[in-house]
C-alpha cells in the first residue's frame, strides 16, 4: 500500500513498493548512489528474483521526501517454508507467502523516522494479505530497523526467538608487516607448526589455485562439489551444492569481475576450498570446506592464510567470514557485529499459525541448549551430529533447507 504524510519538520514524504524490475529501474540512480553490501547490490539483486524459481515478484519500499527518493528497504516476495529448528534436526515449516527484506536491504537515510515509516509499510502489506510474514535478514541490533521490527508489530504478529550473533570481520591493514598481528600468538604458532607438517608430509604436492573467470567454473566447480560431498554440511543439506541456481550466481559474480574461488590441491586431488566475491573491497566467504581426512592439518585455516594474503595483494580492505558461529571466525576476525534476524508475522489467522510453528520448537530448542550448557554436553552432542551427519548422510535425507 502506498501513502503520504507530512513529518515534523515539514517536509512532504511518501511511501510506494515497487513490484516489477521496470519500476526499480526508475530509481537505480539513487539505488546505486548509496553504500550497502553485495547482497543489496541492484544487479545481484535483479539476478536473484530472476534466478530462483521461488521467488514471486520484487518487493522494494521506497521513502520519497520532498519527491526524491531518500531509502529503500530491498525484499523480494518468496513462496517458502517458515522452518523451525530443533539441534540440527530442522523440521519443515507449513507453506508460506514470505517477504524477504536481503541482508543490507535498508540504504539510503536510515534514520528512526524514515525506518518506521519503512516498517509501516510492511505491516500494510502484511494486513492486506500480499504476505504471510516478513523476514529481515540479519539487521544490527543497535539499528533502528531492528529495534522498529520488534516493537511495531502487535502482540500476535512478534517474532519472540530473536537471537542476537555475532558477525566476525577481518580489517586488512595498510602494512604487509601488520597483517597478522592481530592475530594470537597461539594461533600463529598452530599455523606454523600445521604449515610446516603438511609441507613436510607432501613436500611438493600441495598448490593452490584461484579461479576468477566464467570459463573457470567448469574446473572449479566438480573440484568444490568433491569435498562438499564428503563434509558433515553435506549430510545437513547445507553449504556448497552444484545446483542451477548456484551455477548461475556464480557465472553471474564472474561476469562482473567479483568471483573468488580458492582451492588447495594435495597431489592435485582438492582438498580445500574457499569461495566468495570481492564487491567494494570487501570479501564476503559464501562456501567453505575441507576434506575431512585432512582434518589433523587445519586445511581451512592454512587455505585462509592464503585467502587473506591474496586478498592483501589484490587492494581488498576487508574479509566478511559470512553468518554463523564458528572457532576460526572469533581466531581471525578483529571487528565484530551484533546482528539478528527478525521475523514479523501477519495479523490474521495464517500469520498466528506460523508463528506458533516456529515458535514452539525453537522454545524447546532453546531449553534443551540451555540444558546441555549447563551439564557441558552441549559441545559433545555437537560433535556426534556433525560426524553422524558426515558419515551417514542418507539417514538425514528429509532435512531440508530454503
Amino acid at each position: 500500500m502506498d501513502y503520504s504524510l507530512v513529518d515534523r519538520y515539514a517536509s512532504e514524504v511518501s511511501v510506494k513498493v515497487l513490484r516489477t524490475p521496470q519500476e526499480l529501474e526508475g530509481i537505480r540512480e539513487a539505488w546505486e548512489s548509496w553504500p550497502g553490501p553485495r547482497d543489496s547490490d541492484i544487479d545481484f539483486y535483479l539476478m536473484f528474483i530472476q534466478s530462483y524459481p521461488r521467488v514471486l515478484r520484487p518487493h522494494v519500499v521506497v521513502l520519497y521526501r520532498n519527491g526524491h527518493p531518500d531509502a529503500i528497504l530491498i525484499g523480494r516476495l518468496e513462496r517458502t517454508r517458515v522452518n523451525s529448528q530443533i539441534g540440527y534436526l530442522r523440521l519443515s515449516g507449513i507453506p508460506a507467502r514470505t517477504l524477504n527484506f536481503v541482508y543490507g536491504g535498508l540504504r539510503g537515510n536510515a534514520s528512526n523516522e524514515n525506518t518506521s515509516d519503512l516498517i509501516t509499510s510492511v505491516m500494510q502489506s502484511l494486513r492486506s494479505r500480499e504476505a504471510d510474514v516478513a523476514f529481515l535478514h540479519q539487521p544490527s541490533t543497535d539499528s533502528f530497523l531492528y529495534k522498529a521490527a520488534l516493537t511495531q508489530p502487535g502482540f500476535w504478529c512478534l517474532d519472540r526467538l530473536s537471537k542476537p550473533e555475532e558477525h566476525h570481520t577481518m580489517k586488512l591493514p595498510e602494512a604487509a608487516d601488520h597483517l597478522y598481528q592481530g592475530l594470537s600468538k597461539g594461533l600463529r604458532g598452530e599455523l606454523r607448526r600445521k604449515k610446516k607438517k603438511l609441507l613436510s608430509d607432501f613436500d611438493g604436492r600441495v598448490t593452490t589455485r584461484c579461479y576468477r573467470l566464467q570459463s573457470d567454473l567448469e574446473i572449479a566447480l566438480p573440484h568444490l562439489e568433491e569435498v562438499a560431498k564428503k563434509t558433515y554440511q553435506r549430510g545437513l543439506r547445507v553449504g556448497f551444492q552444484d545446483t542451477p541456481q548456484v551455477r548461475r550466481r556464480l557465472e553471474f559474480c564472474a561476469q562482473k569481475g567479483w568471483l573468488r574461488i580458492y582451492v588447495l590441491y594435495i597431489d592435485e586431488r582438492p582438498c580445500s576450498f574457499s569461495a566468495g566475491t570481492v564487491y567494494n573491497g570487501v570479501y564476503t566467504t559464501d562456501y567453505i570446506a575441507y576434506d575431512p581426512a585432512y582434518r589433523d592439518y587445519y586445511l581451512g585455516k592454512l587455505l585462509l592464510v592464503e585467502v587473506i594474503e591474496a586478498c592483501y595483494k589484490g587492494g581488498v580492505k576487508e574479509i566478511d567470514f559470512g553468518f554463523g558461529q564458528a572457532e576460526y571466525k572469533e581466531r581471525f576476525g578483529n571487528c565484530r557485529l551484533t546482528e539478528s534476524s527478525v521475523y514479523i508475522f501477519a495479523p490474521n489467522l495464517k500469520g498466528f499459525v506460523v508463528n506458533v510453528t516456529r515458535t514452539v520448537p525453537g522454545v524447546i530448542d532453546k531449553t534443551l541448549k540451555a540444558t546441555l550448557q549447563r551439564t557441558r554436553l552441549l559441545s559433545n552432542v555437537k560433535r556426534f551430529w556433525r560426524r553422524h551427519a558426515g558419515e551417514h548422510p542418507p539417514l538425514l535425507g528429509g532435512l531440508r533447507k530454503n
